[in-house]
């Protein structure tokens, strides 16, 4: 259905112009699903057996699509029936599909609230809907509403996410559509290049999409840019030549495809849009050609019951009669579309109002100022109720934009909640994070004091274990010193009852004798001797045991017990001389063996090792 605004004409031209581009305007946006041919397929196809409820829900909302031109409250009731069959299928697709098509006939009953409603709840079933193809009609349809209800910048968002669902789908006729829409919206912002852009767009993706219905949209839509160029641009009459090019090659489609074309709507808005550029840009003498293309243009509207193309007809045949002075004809045609427009109850008030104001104008030019006037209040009659109408809608595109703008802001107020939420949630999950972080820390801490505890425990053992090992090898050396001074020490007491016997021998021999001299000095020698020895004896008796322990540790236990015995001589202070008459050996044996003893104790070649076995004791 053609919707108009409330425009404020001047003169006949203005009126019959306005109406052309209104025309080419909204007859450019659907297609109109009229031929029953298409209803009585999609019937055949519901009365098959066995047809699961998404492929039913499917069918009835294509077939509220074909006949709601005819029939619309039936084609309510097919979209609801198709509504509550898709709503119980897992997949979101088919309900998604259904409140879509709701979403476009609600619009057709000016219903823009209903639509609005129709479209949010289709974009929640689209959440489960596995069909790229379904979720890009969606947002099609609401970059659509958007676009009814001058929400600009929105329908373009939503349009192009259409096309990014569709892309790669092979979806070429819905494509087709939303580059056609992004034309309009573009035509709206005066952007001719992108106009031009996406109108050739549109086209591309009618070829590829093979449906006449869209090649013809595409082709309206580009024959009426060209027009557009050339209206400002008259010097470039090959802009002129290409819109009737394009709205030629529309009619010779729809002629030649006429048993699938489905929108007739089309085919009018073509032959008007010839029929006015023989009337504006050609001479009176092409008349025929207009009048040829007026007659098929009203051959349409009239099977369609469309009355914006009945009265754009009669509005170029009264220009025609206007231009030969002849306004008695230009009012017979006026009130002749004006009979047929009011026969359809629902007729368009603007479109009434703006007949009444032609009439208005013809009678005024004609000299007749009653009858001027007498159509000057109808057409007041008629406006004021289109104002309240245009009032109506407004209310209702308000009432949309509200529920747009609530609905943005209940999903403002959602997402900062669910951003607070998230917040929360992250500290939330940071908190048990850090906590079980020091769990584990504190575990390891544990297991750690656990582990160094358990070891030192061992290493004192340990060490408990070595100090009394060192002590008992400690006691066994002090003890076997201890036999070996007993061993001495009888060796000594027999030593001395020898020598006391042979110096009772000798207080008999003469005191000159030589010999006894000799003796005697021996046996002097021999005391000192033994008084020497109690004295080593007695020094090693006072030797601390750890004494021989750090000898070997400072040694790495590499002492022999020959070795000890030199270091513990040292100690006592003994020459090498007298360490030698001790042990029975060679001096030059007892250096030897105080080299050893050094490099065994990693001593430097001039180190002292007397000093070194004193500050050990």
């Amino acid at each position: 259905m053609i919707n108009l605004l409330t425009p404020k004409p001047c003169n006949l031209g203005i009126f019959r112009k306005l109406f052309i581009l209104l025309l080419l305007f909204f007859s450019t946006t659907e297609c109109l699903k009229a031929q029953s041919v298409i209803a009585d397929s999609l019937r055949n196809y519901l009365s098959q057996p066995n047809l699961d409820a998404g492929s039913k829900s499917m069918a009835l909302s294509h077939l509220s699509r074909a006949t709601y031109a005819t029939n619309l409250p039936a084609a309510l009731t097919y979209a609801a029936d198709a509504l509550r069959l898709g709503i119980k299928s897992t997949d979101g697709q088919y309900a998604a599909f259904s409140l879509a098509t709701l979403a476009y006939l609600n619009v057709q009953r000016d219903s823009l609230l209903l639509a609005q409603r129709n479209i949010d709840s289709a974009l929640i079933y689209i959440s489960t809907s596995k069909s790229p193809i379904v979720n890009g009609y969606v947002w099609l349809r609401k970059g659509w509403l958007e676009y009814i209800v001058n929400k600009t910048d929105r329908s373009t968002a939503s349009l192009f996410k259409a096309l990014q669902l569709l892309e790669g789908q092979h979806a070429y006729g819905y494509e087709s559509l939303v580059y056609h829409y992004l034309a309009s919206v573009y035509g709206d912002l005066k952007d001719n290049k992108k106009l031009k852009q996406y109108t050739k767009l549109s086209l591309e993706s009618a070829y590829k999409a093979k449906d006449p219905d869209i090649i013809c949209n595409a082709f309206l839509a580009i024959g009426s840019s060209f027009l557009k160029d050339f209206r400002l641009e008259r010097s470039q009459k090959s802009l002129l030549d290409s819109s009737i090019f394009y709205n030629r090659k529309l009619l010779s489609l729809a002629q030649r495809q006429s048993g699938r074309i489905v929108n007739e709507v089309n085919m009018g808005a073509a032959a008007l849009n010839l029929a006015n550029i023989y009337w504006e840009f050609f001479p009176k003498s092409y008349k025929d050609s207009s009048d040829k293309y007026i007659n098929l243009a009203l051959s349409v509207g009239r099977k369609l019951g469309h009355e914006e193309i009945i009265a754009n007809s009669y509005g170029i045949l009264s220009e025609y009669a206007i231009a030969e002075g002849n306004y008695e004809k230009a009012e017979v045609l006026f009130l002749s579309g004006l009979a047929e427009v009011e026969r359809d109850a629902s007729s368009s008030l603007q479109v009434k109002a703006l007949m009444m104001r032609g009439l208005a104008s013809v009678a005024e030019k004609s000299g007749n100022p009653s009858k001027a006037l007498g159509y000057y209040k109808r057409f007041m009659h008629y406006e004021d109720k289109a104002f309240d109408a245009d009032r109506l809608a407004i209310t209702q595109r308000l009432a949309v934009q509200y529920e747009v703008e609530k609905k943005d802001k209940e999903l403002e107020t959602l997402q900062e909640r669910a951003a607070f939420n998230k917040k929360i949630n992250l500290f939330a999950i940071g908190l048990v994070l850090v906590s079980l972080l020091a769990l584990i820390f504190l575990f390891r801490s544990y297991r750690f004091r656990l582990k160094s505890s358990i070891q030192q425990e061992k290493l004192q053992a340990e060490e408990s274990a070595r100090l009394k090992a060192e002590q008992e090898l400690l006691q066994e050396r002090q003890e076997r010193l201890q036999k070996e001074l007993l061993a001495g020490n009888l060796q000594v007491e027999q030593k001395n009852e020898l020598l006391q016997t042979m110096r009772n021998k000798l207080a008999s021999e003469p005191e000159t004798g030589m010999l006894k001299n000799q003796i005697e000095r021996i046996l002097k020698d021999d005391l000192r001797s033994d008084e020497g020895f109690e004295q080593v004896k007695a020094n090693l008796t006072n030797i601390h045991p750890e004494f021989f322990n750090r000898l070997q540790h400072l040694a790495n236990n590499k002492l022999s017990r020959l070795d000890l015995k030199h270091c513990s001589f040292i100690l006592m202070g003994l020459s090498n001389k007298e360490i030698a008459s001790r042990l029975g050996v060679d001096p030059k044996s007892i250096l030897m063996a105080r080299y050893r003893i050094k490099q065994k104790l990693n001593l430097e070649k001039e180190d002292s090792l007397d000093l070194v076995i004193q500050n050990l004791c």
